[in-house]
């Protein structure tokens, strides 16, 4: 019935849209959290900046679930202390700034 509905007021596409993957992240958020919660320890695990897990060529995340989950499970495993909207925040802005992933 809703679906019906988002189609006829808002068109097919709409009817067929995904939803957003992190409805509560807010990208300027997750970088912040990033650099205070994250960079080190993706740095001692990966060198540089951290940053090469992202861009590898053979990365293991292809969508915006397996990213948050991801971040989820990071946040769990180093006890970083991110709350769910923390954790989205952090998957919106590596999304923005290195997956560019299909939502």
């Amino acid at each position: 019935m809703l679906a019906a509905l988002a189609a006829g007021v808002l068109g097919p596409a709409a009817a067929h849209a995904q939803p957003d993957a992190f409805p509560f992240g807010k990208p300027a958020i997750g970088k912040k959290l990033y650099a205070e919660k994250c960079a080190a320890c993706h740095a001692s695990m990966y060198g540089g900046d951290g940053s090469s897990v992202f861009t590898r060529a053979d990365r293991k995340i292809h969508t915006a679930a397996a990213l948050l989950a991801q971040v989820q499970f990071c946040n769990q495993r180093t006890r970083a202390g991110l709350s769910a909207e923390d954790e989205q925040s952090v998957a919106a802005w590596l999304d923005q700034a290195y997956y560019k992933l299909k939502k």
